[in-house]
């Protein structure tokens, strides 16, 4: 049975310039037509006016119920409570699959936010509260970060297409086309007509000095990117003309990247800002003490979990993570071929893939960066596919950070043996 069956509940159906307005009695009876407020002062202060006045007249504090929608709920979500309104967030995928109880197909938004209202009050379905401002301006930036890197990604593979077509044989001169030298030799001569007549002494001393290598080995990169520009001189010359594209895509890589920086320089400020949470940074300090994680990967995962007291237990974690397996069983079958759910964050579960990726690697020297995720990896590989294993890595992973969440304690690796120490150190009862 619901909480909130005996109250004044409002149903908001958001969207980017305005909203529709749903409200139910304690008795469960609409009070009004759903009616419409736009997003700007005057319809924010006709909704506050119209929920006092009920709120007056039912002798009951209103409690209102949005469906996350990216941004758009939270300028009204925050106006709200700014006038100690009580409210709470609901998950689009509970929303949206009972949207439509009619045989009739009716879709509307006064249909929605009536939808909206009669879920809160009749479902026993899971609400959420907002995040603390600075949690919510933390979580935005690091999403921003990795849309940021998304298109730093698409304008690199874009270059190398270009190099393929305009510039054969360039990709495999240096051991990274993004590196300082190859980027600086691209803008300096952006296509092989460029590097044959390029000054050979000119263009020697800008490898080494980019490279901070010496003339003999700037030299040899020399000799590679004249058979390079040899080899496509065999291209139609038109398309020399396109040397301008090369020029751009550098031009985007290095704007990307420098704001890349400048927002991981931003989210280093907003944690060690007074305002920010103390136990939300001590968090993000703990996390960044597991091996494989970063400074970067701690705040995103802090800022996609927000209130950590809400999980109660590991699973739900890794339900929320979207991590959990889905379940397909009708009658006397049982699917045994579920994949996860993928119902939780996105950036979460990307975070998690990234760490897990990172775990089970070695380093230079072949030190194990965590040796008993490696493993545990290498176990499930026997009889598992490597994506399905690196799930079970992710799956473990999330029990880390959750031990390590609740107990507020540095994360120590330790094998599964270590684990059942207890067992044989716990005092035994006395005989009798």
């Amino acid at each position: 049975m619901s909480q909130f069956l005996n109250d004044f509940v409002v149903g908001i159906d958001v969207s980017s310039e305005f909203s529709i307005v749903a409200m139910l009695a304690p008795t469960g009876e609409l009070i009004r037509k759903p009616f419409r407020i736009d997003h700007n002062p005057a319809g924010f202060n006709k909704l506050l006016d119209i929920l006092k006045k009920e709120e007056e007249r039912l002798n009951r504090k209103p409690i209102y119920f949005v469906e996350s929608t990216g941004i758009f709920h939270l300028p009204l979500f925050f106006f709200l409570k700014s006038n100690d309104l009580k409210g709470f967030v609901l998950n689009p995928l509970c929303v949206h699959s009972t949207k439509n109880f009619d045989l009739r197909k009716v879709k509307n938004d006064n249909k929605d936010a009536e939808a909206i209202a009669r879920l809160a009050k009749y479902q026993d379905i899971k609400v959420s509260m907002m995040p603390e401002p600075q949690i919510l301006a933390l979580r935005m930036m690091t999403r921003e970060y990795y849309a940021v890197s998304d298109m730093l990604t698409e304008m690199k593979n874009r270059l190398c297409t270009d190099l393929y077509l305009l510039f054969p044989g360039f990709l495999n001169v240096f051991s990274g086309p993004f590196g300082k030298t190859a980027l600086a030799i691209l803008r300096s001569y952006p296509s092989p007509r460029a590097v044959s007549e390029a000054d050979t002494d000119v263009l020697t001393l800008l490898i080494s000095k980019t490279s901070r290598k010496g003339l003999e080995w700037a030299s040899k990169k020399v000799v590679l990117l004249r058979d390079c520009a040899q080899l496509a001189s065999s291209m139609p010359s038109e398309f020399s003309l396109l040397d301008t594209k090369i020029k751009f895509h550098i031009d985007g890589i290095e704007h990307m990247q420098s704001s890349l920086d400048g927002i991981e320089a931003q989210i280093h400020k907003m944690i060690d800002s007074k305002e920010f949470p103390a136990k939300a940074k001590k968090n993000v300090e703990l996390l960044d003490e597991i091996p494989g994680v970063g400074f970067l990967t701690a705040a995103t995962l802090i800022a996609e979990i927000g209130d950590f007291s809400l999980f109660n237990s590991p699973k739900a974690l890794t339900a929320f993570f979207g991590l959990d397996p889905s379940v397909n069983q009708s009658g006397k079958f049982n699917g045994d071929r579920n994949k996860i759910s993928k119902r939780g964050t996105r950036i979460g579960r990307r975070i998690l893939f990234t760490i897990a990726m990172a775990s089970i690697r070695t380093t230079r020297n072949g030190a194990e960066i965590n040796p008993v995720l490696r493993e545990f990896y290498k176990s499930k590989c026997v009889s598992k596919k490597k994506k399905v294993a690196l799930v079970a890595v992710m799956h473990k992973l999330l029990h880390y950070i959750y031990a390590v969440l609740r107990d507020q304690k540095p994360f120590v690796i330790k094998r599964p043996e270590d684990h059942q120490t207890w067992r044989t150190t716990k005092p035994q009862p006395a005989a009798a």
